[in-house]
């Protein structure tokens, strides 16, 4: 054997050495990060009927009843099932990047994971019970955790982690949970309309007399102006309106009576997809309040050129289920306007060009 071959065959030796020692390494990685899985108390997310989050003097109760999960701060309308399952299945799935041993008084309050001290800043208590009221799950949702920047970087804006305490164990997991907040706005759906782009006529009204109306054959057609008369319509007013509509503009529900508002401005659409709107704004000591009619006819959706009955009998379902999502969490609920939206004013302008 010469020189050549046998530096190769010493090459390939220390390679497949290497080789298994990085299997060996990886399996005691593995085996170590599934060990402290292990220690973490799992839960079924069905068994769940109540949650409760709190910081300090904030909080807010999520309770399920029917199937449905309410608010009990807003008079036990509905809370959003999507952002309530997601943190269930976060939080039943939860794994650790490690665990903290030992740590002291001094490091759990630098870790924000002591609730008991008032002078201590806490962190988010997040506590799950079943039907029955039997405590399934309690975590402390810590400090964020960031990694140290490379010499001459700016500090990370972002968590890549947070420090989290369970019973007596404290952890580092990957999840930072940026959305879980003990205040009741967070898990409402926030207000808005949808597909205002498919409307065929606009009718805004001002105690009981029209303000304006805009009207078109479809949606192909530009809007031409019904009231006032011989006026030409101002898109960019129109836009404006639609887009302030089609985003989020409730922040919260009210529990204020509505009966004792006086619902002086109104707005009507009527869409190409068989929705009609009816949004009713009023003002009482400089705050806007809106409330939101949702109706839907299957026989009034517009066909799509070269759409098949089929696909437009799909069609339909799909906007049926659009419908009962707005009415679960929209129809004739009382909501507190975004004093940046200026609704009230957006809907008495004339979309008329000077």
């Amino acid at each position: 054997m010469n020189r050549k071959s046998l530096f190769l065959l010493l090459f390939f030796v220390l390679l497949t050495v290497f080789a298994v020692y990085a299997l060996m390494v990886r399996g005691r990685s593995a085996s170590s990060s599934a060990g402290i899985r292990s220690e973490i108390p799992k839960f079924n997310p069905e068994e769940i009927a109540s949650v409760r989050i709190e910081w300090r003097t904030n909080a807010v109760n999520l309770k399920r009843e029917d199937g449905d999960w309410k608010i009990a701060e807003r008079g036990m309308k509905n809370a959003s099932a999507v952002k309530v399952s997601k943190l269930l299945n976060s939080l039943s799935t939860l794994s650790a990047v490690k665990k903290l041993d030992d740590c002291s008084r001094g490091i759990l309050e630098r870790l924000r994971l002591v609730t008991d001290d008032p002078k201590i800043v806490p962190g988010i208590t997040v506590t799950l019970k079943d039907a029955s009221g039997n405590e399934k799950f309690r975590i402390i949702l810590g400090k964020g955790h960031f990694l140290k920047p490379e010499p001459g970087m700016p500090p990370a804006e972002n968590a890549e982690g947070r420090y989290v305490r369970i019973g007596d164990d404290v952890y580092l997991i990957a999840k930072v949970f940026e959305d879980c907040h003990p205040i009741p706005p967070v898990w409402l759906e926030p207000l808005r309309l949808f597909s205002l782009n498919k409307a065929l006529s606009i009718l805004a009204g001002d105690s009981g007399n029209t303000l304006w109306s805009v009207a078109r054959r479809n949606t192909a057609h530009p809007f031409t102006v019904a009231v006032p008369r011989d006026a030409k319509v101002d898109t960019g007013v129109l836009s404006l309106l639609a887009d302030t509509l089609s985003k989020p503009f409730g922040m919260d529900l009210s529990l204020e009576d509505p009966a004792k508002l006086v619902f002086t401005r109104n707005v009507r659409f009527c869409c190409a997809d068989g929705f009609d709107y009816f949004l009713k704004v009023a003002r009482r000591d400089n705050r806007e309040y809106a409330m939101v009619q949702v109706a839907y006819e299957p026989a009034r959706v517009a066909e799509l050129p070269g759409e098949t009955p089929d696909q437009l009998m799909k069609r339909k379902a799909l906007l049926q289920s659009r419908l009962e999502f707005e009415r679960r969490y929209f129809h004739n609920n009382l909501f507190l306007v975004s004093d940046k939206v200026k609704l009230y004013e957006q809907i008495g302008q004339l979309p008329v060009k000077k």
